[in-house]
């Protein structure tokens, strides 16, 4: 029979790590293996190879406030999610040879499970997504870590978000690099199919584009004053959705830009908008990846980043970076590539060709013989 990989997520919901996990899901049923996703939630954003079966193990309780102590009620519960989670899959699935557990709710609920071969994911830069944890109890939260992330082997989206994994928890597993897989040709064959651009009033190379889910980690605030400060030469779209999203209305009206700044909300299929969009611009305060970058070189399109920890360097020249929290000289820099547009034109790495990056966990896995026939 052919190996088995699985997907473990929250929920199929529409960010980088959820494209991540659908692209290389696609990759490995291409090559031939079974391939899972397991989620704990029915949120599904994003649409799945027919060829991949997709199971739910509910999870339904809501902790209002994070409880990291060992003991804890919390602890507690991801424990018997851990146990049923290893229930369905022994008696559903089969024992997997590859499991690539996604997010820091699944690496904590993993980190109680009894399956064989399970890599961590990390997505990002944990310094960052603990920063308040740390502050308050570092012994605490650093134990908490190394419990987590100490228990499997850890596979992180950038080197940035590798190196500042070690920093935390030290050496204490095996770690490695995987960049998020780009599906190159099914971003170009999505890219062609709707929504057409004309239906929200923008023709092609006629705006800026931002792709981002509204979190205060994507900087919108910061892109919105940028903006305002330019000479708007073109419209400003923003994708995503979040609970951050009427704030950032709001602060539209308030800069009085609210007529050159379009929401479009979440897209299923937002490549369309990229590929028209004269360039676009990330203005994260941290990533781990920053997958958007690579799709809109997929796509040939311009892209602009601040230079937050950790993926943007590792993706883009130092010209295409703008420092965190510089406003002016991200205005500036807007101003400048709306009038130089090819000169920040990056081709795509082909290194993250998803067959190349499903290699790179299978080696790392140490799990299946490779053939290459």
């Amino acid at each position: 029979m052919p190996p088995i990989i699985l997907f473990i997520l929250k929920a199929l919901e529409g960010r980088g790590a959820e494209r991540m996990v659908t692209t290389l899901a696609s990759a490995y049923a291409a090559m031939g293996y079974r391939v899972h996703i397991l989620c704990l939630e029915e949120t599904q954003d994003m649409l799945l190879d027919s060829r991949v079966h997709y199971h739910i193990v509910p999870y339904t309780e809501v902790f209002s406030e994070q409880n990291i102590e060992p003991t804890s009620t919390q602890s507690k519960a991801y424990e018997a999610v851990a146990r049923r989670i290893d229930h369905y899959v022994f008696s559903r699935i089969g024992t997997p040879d590859l499991i690539l557990a996604n997010i820091y709710k699944i690496n904590w609920i993993m980190a109680y499970s009894q399956l064989p071969n399970i890599v961590n994911v990390v997505h990002t830069a944990l310094s960052k997504q603990f920063q308040h944890q740390l502050l308050e109890a570092p012994v605490q939260t650093i134990n908490h870590l190394k419990m987590i992330y100490g228990t499997h082997a850890c596979s992180c989206v950038s080197e940035g978000a590798r190196q500042d994994l070690i920093s935390l928890i030290g050496q204490i597993t095996k770690t490695t690099t995987i960049y998020n897989p780009c599906d190159v040709a099914s971003i170009s064959s999505n890219a062609a199919q709707r929504p057409r651009i004309e239906q929200f009033g923008l023709i092609d190379k006629g705006y800026i584009i931002h792709v981002a889910s509204f979190d205060s980690m994507k900087g919108h605030r910061d892109l919105l004053q940028a903006y305002a400060k330019t000479k708007r030469k073109l419209p400003l779209v923003l994708v995503g959705k979040g609970k951050l999203e009427a704030e950032i209305k709001q602060l539209a009206l308030q800069l009085d830009i609210s007529d050159c700044v379009k929401f479009l909300g979440f897209q299923i299929n937002p490549y369309p908008l990229i590929a028209s969009a004269a360039f676009m611009v990330l203005t994260s305060k941290f990533e781990g990846f920053g997958y958007v970058i690579v799709e809109a070189q997929a796509l040939g399109v311009p892209v602009i980043s601040t230079d937050c920890p950790f993926g943007p360097r590792e993706l883009l020249p130092t010209k295409n970076l703008i420092a965190v929290g510089d406003i002016d000289g991200l205005a500036i820099l807007i101003d400048y590539v709306i009038d130089n547009l090819t000169r920040y034109i990056v081709p795509l790495n082909h290194q993250l060709l998803p067959k190349n990056i499903a290699c790179q966990y299978l080696a790392f896995g140490s799990v299946l013989s490779l053939d290459e026939n």
